[in-house]
């Protein structure tokens, strides 16, 4: 018989119950990829993530959704590196650490911030392309209308994940839409990303910069409480548009996961050089919330 030790952990929150949980196996070694992906299935979480050596980075992770895997996941990110950090695995000489991902690898670094631990993942370049789909489809299959949709055109976005990003005008529209799931996975398809991500820059705190929604049913996961990639994208495109002013550096806070009962933060940096993205920085906090063994 064998058995895998296995930690439930909430992300981008500092409360129990609250952001987005991701499984996560700190000694996944002996796993095949067919095993990982048995597991990430029996755990029913958008991500389970693994960790292994590396001969390139600190660790190597990968991410499974309950039926596929994919390149990089920004939560399973932070509690990942929030589990490695909780058991001691991660040298308290070092204030950065890299992980080997399918998106290549990428630095997290750790942060105390008013007597909080916040782990800060640098994530890939941004990318951005157009897509062959109508606004109509689009505003459809968000349950919405093309007046819901802001001006400019929604686009896909990678910082190391592809996703369609699309700007609503209303909180009150974005937050109570029921969106056609059957539609997104075709759009999804099709297009060649995860899934959708709308948002909006109306916001339910005051101190928030803009509010999320990420929709990924292509790869099993109807409605994704706090979505790091997601929210890297989100902030490449506004920041592409100018619908935030970023000069240098600049800190973006993003607020997810409201509608479905789940509120997290997403603390975001954006780096700017001559008009061009440089840098995309996610990350916020994490709490475990369940240990335990899977016999197999």
């Amino acid at each position: 018989m064998g058995i895998v030790r296995i930690k439930q952990v909430d992300a981008f929150t500092t409360e129990l119950f609250g952001g987005n949980p991701a499984g996560v196996v700190t000694d996944a070694k002996c796993l095949t990829d067919e095993l990982k992906q048995k597991i990430a299935k029996e755990m029913n979480l958008s991500e389970t993530a693994f960790v292994s050596h590396s001969d390139a980075a600190d660790v190597k992770v990968q991410f499974f959704t309950p039926n596929a895997e994919v390149d990089l996941c920004g939560h399973a990110t932070i509690a990942t590196f929030a589990t490695l950090y909780e058991e001691g695995r991660l040298s308290p000489a070092k204030k950065v650490f890299y992980q080997e991902t399918k998106a290549g690898i990428l630095p997290v670094e750790i942060i105390k911030e008013n007597d909080q631990t916040i782990f800060m993942m640098t994530q890939a370049a941004p990318q951005m392309q157009e897509v062959d789909l109508s606004r109509a489809d689009i505003a459809a299959g968000l349950g919405l209308t093309v007046n819901d949709l802001l001006s400019m055109q929604p686009m896909k976005v990678s910082t190391g994940l592809w996703w369609l990003v699309v700007g609503i005008n209303s909180l009150t529209r974005l937050s109570s839409t029921k969106p056609d799931f059957s539609a997104i996975e075709i759009m999804s398809k099709k297009s060649g990303v995860v899934g959708f991500v709308p948002f909006c820059l109306e916001t339910a705190q005051p101190n928030r910069s803009f509010h999320m929604r990420a929709f990924a049913p292509l790869v099993g996961v109807n409605e994704d409480p706090v979505c790091g990639t997601g929210t890297g994208c989100i902030a490449a495109y506004i920041a592409a548009n100018q619908l935030i002013a970023v000069n240098g550096e600049t800190a973006f806070a993003a607020e997810a996961g409201l509608e479905v009962g789940r509120p997290g933060c997403v603390h975001i940096i954006v780096s700017k050089q001559a008009e061009e993205i440089s840098t995309i920085k996610v990350g916020g906090a994490a709490v475990t919330i369940l240990e335990g063994e899977m016999r197999f």
